[in-house]
């Protein structure tokens, strides 16, 4: 099993859109990250992301392009401040290629519990990294971002 975490794409401001979903560049360099992974043979059997417009648009345009059949669904636990360490049982017990679409300073906290590794990796919006499990121990296969 693979497992992507995935930080959302660039999102308008709040002045913007208070909602902050996507912007139109936000959008293009999902699409365009989508396109590239669908060339290397990327593809998700599930994919989540938190309540968020940007996350959950984000994760829309992945699962169009990497996961045909695939709805992504909407999990609490995923917004920015949320404990990532409450999701690692559930992760361990997944057998299908997963992508998690969510936010910094989630991304990296959750990066850092399956790796055991520090935090300090900086993800520019719409970066997406490759964890595989080698033994018992979750390692970064590749980082991509738009």
């Amino acid at each position: 099993m693979k497992l992507y975490l995935m930080r959302h794409g660039q999102a308008d401001s709040p002045q913007v859109d208070p909602q902050q979903g996507l912007s139109d560049e936000g959008r293009v360099g999902i699409e365009q990250l989508a396109q590239r992974l669908a060339g290397q043979g990327v593809q998700f059997g599930q994919v989540f992301h938190s309540e968020k417009a940007r996350a959950r648009q984000t994760a829309e345009i992945m699962a169009a392009i990497l996961a045909h059949k695939v709805t992504p669904q909407m999990r609490s636990g995923l917004k920015p401040n949320d404990d990532p360490h409450l999701l690692l049982p559930e992760i361990e017990r997944w057998q299908q290629d997963t992508l998690i679409t969510s936010h910094l300073p989630f991304v990296p906290t959750l990066l850092a519990e399956l790796t055991g590794q520090p935090q300090g990796m900086g993800l520019m919006p719409g970066t997406i990294i490759c964890l595989v499990k080698v033994k018992e121990a979750w390692q970064l296969e590749w980082i991509e971002s738009p």
